[in-house]
């Protein structure tokens, strides 16, 4: 039977060791991340669903490994009363298959204690009443508020699993805690005791444990929606601290585990939480990259907070076209307010060096086709425009029909953009960017990018703006000069079509893509 199989020793060297080692406060500075660096710093926060982290030598235990520890424990109790002295061949270790990690001896104290606490008056029926007590294999002892935390969690036959260590007084003087095999109990006067899992206990750890700026904990983990695990495990977790609060939140392939605190978790309270469009926090607060701002990454957005400015969220593709012009570097500076919406889906921003007007969720209408083989651009309009107009199973099947090569167009969300010129005369523009990307063993030549965007007028489709540019001989490009000005602040309904043309081994090849529908603040003076 594989019992214990990570506790390797931990057991037999405590008996050396009274009272255990603090874990050292460790508090880390916030970590600077600029835009380009966010994706990979989110995933710093990712773990699978199947092995917790361990964390200062605790945990890591599969819920495998979990059920074969409470077999054994089970098996050993069911086996006959403990004995009060040792008798060689008759003790629970005896019964039951020890691996070579888990010290005999130890067991046969552990067992002898429990004998001796059983045989106490008041023992039966109220062992969780007792000052104290011991749980076979483990030589220590739980006491107090931390025992009645432990029991409240299963003990032994909860997720926590077994003491490696006696009760142990923090460096604060005044707190004590103490270790479990697949996690912690914390208890401190002002706020009680509490059970720790690896996951929020990571995050604990990375910023500086009690002595961090989280403090102690106030509360367990628990699920933010419902009152059992099923529940945590749909709506996902959360654990509160002094200083702030740990989310697990479910993702496809494990869980995101992330701290918030201070003026963005206020605000993001403020926003509806886990209920907002932000969805969860996904990663620990981090710095700008100026040194000057903070930020925090959500499921489906940020938060950014500058001294003069507040924190403010930036959601959906204002969020991804602000992040394309360089983010609070870059064109826009920080936000200055929230999104205001002008309709169900689109809404304006405000920031320090202009406004953003854009759909704030992902567009499904956004077409990432194969680029085919046409003699010029309106073989290829017409096909396309025939295809899409239908059905895109049936458009995907006459793509199948044609040789493709692999290139594929994407047109990003319309938006309108509003900056001030050299004399402080606020300009808005509407436009996007379409983007090219081509996967071949060789170069393409003489691409070309057309656009057009298109507005609603009089229920009919009028032509706002055209445009076309010429790249040459590259495999990756964006066509920036898809824009035209705005006139006035009317809701005027907008789309727009892309359509790149490459050249491969002397065949013209034709790849279009079309941007979201949406209603923006934006006039077309048709003079």
């Amino acid at each position: 039977m594989k019992l214990f199989s990570q506790a390797a020793g931990i057991i037999a060297a405590a008996l050396l060791v009274t009272g255990g080692i603090a874990p050292v406060a460790q508090g880390q500075a916030l970590q600077v991340v600029t835009p380009e660096q966010q994706e990979s710093y989110v995933q710093q926060f990712h773990h699978d669903g199947d092995t917790p982290p361990v964390v200062d030598g605790v945990g890591g235990y599969t819920e495998q490994e979990v059920a074969e520890i409470h077999e054994a424990i089970r098996q050993a109790q069911d086996s006959g009363a403990p004995n009060d002295e040792l008798i060689p061949g008759e003790m629970w270790s005896d019964k039951v298959e020890l691996p070579s990690t888990i010290d005999k001896a130890a067991a046969d104290e552990a067992e002898i204690a429990i004998a001796q606490q059983q045989s106490q008056p008041q023992a039966r029926g109220l062992a969780a009443a007792a000052a104290c007590q011991t749980f076979w294999p483990s030589p220590y002892q739980v006491c107090g508020a931390i025992l009645e935390r432990y029991i409240q969690q299963g003990a032994q036959f909860g997720w926590m699993l077994l003491l490696t260590e006696g009760q142990a007084l923090n460096p604060d003087g005044q707190g004590y805690r103490q270790r479990f095999m697949n996690g912690f109990i914390y208890w401190h006067p002002s706020t009680g005791a509490h059970a720790v899992n690896n996951y929020s206990a990571q995050v604990w750890e990375r910023n500086g444990w009690e002595s961090g700026w989280m403090g102690y904990p106030t509360g367990g983990e628990v699920p933010v929606s419902g009152s059992n695990p099923i529940d945590g495990e749909l709506s996902g977790w959360v654990q509160t601290f002094q200083g702030g609060r740990v989310y697990r939140s479910p993702v496809l392939d494990g869980f995101q585990v992330a701290s918030i605190n201070g003026l963005i978790l206020d605000k993001w309270l403020e926003l509806g939480g886990p209920d907002s469009d932000l969805g969860f926090p996904i990663a620990d607060e981090a710095v700008t990259a100026d040194g000057v701002g903070r930020f925090s990454v959500f499921q489906n957005g940020v938060v950014y907070w500058h001294p003069q400015h507040g924190a403010h969220p930036i959601l959906g593709n204002i969020y991804s076209i602000w992040r394309e012009e360089g983010a609070e570097s870059g064109e826009f500076g920080y936000p200055i307010g929230d999104p205001e919406k002008y309709t169900e889906n689109m809404a304006n921003q405000v920031f320090e060096k202009g406004e953003l007007a854009a759909n704030l969720y992902p567009n499904p209408l956004e077409a990432f086709i194969e680029f085919l083989p046409f003699a010029n651009l309106e073989e290829a309009i017409e096909y396309f425009e025939n295809g899409l107009s239908n059905s895109r199973v049936e458009a995907n099947s006459l793509n199948a029909k044609k040789d493709s090569i692999q290139c594929q167009s994407q047109s990003a969300n319309i938006h309108v953009r509003t900056k001030s010129d050299g004399v402080g005369i606020r300009v808005p523009k509407i436009g996007f960017k379409a983007r090219m990307d081509c996967d071949l063993p060789g170069t393409v030549s003489d691409v070309v990018g057309y656009g057009w965007i298109y507005y609603d007028y009089w229920g009919r489709w009028a032509q706002a703006a055209y445009a076309q540019q010429f790249f040459g001989n590259r495999n990756s490009v964006v066509q920036t000069n898809l824009e035209a000005g705005c006139s006035g602040e009317k809701n005027t309904l907008f789309w727009g079509t892309s359509y790149f043309q490459v050249t491969y081994e002397g065949q013209p090849y034709f790849g279009q893509s079309a941007t979201n529908y949406a209603y923006l603040p934006c006039t077309i003076d048709r003079s």
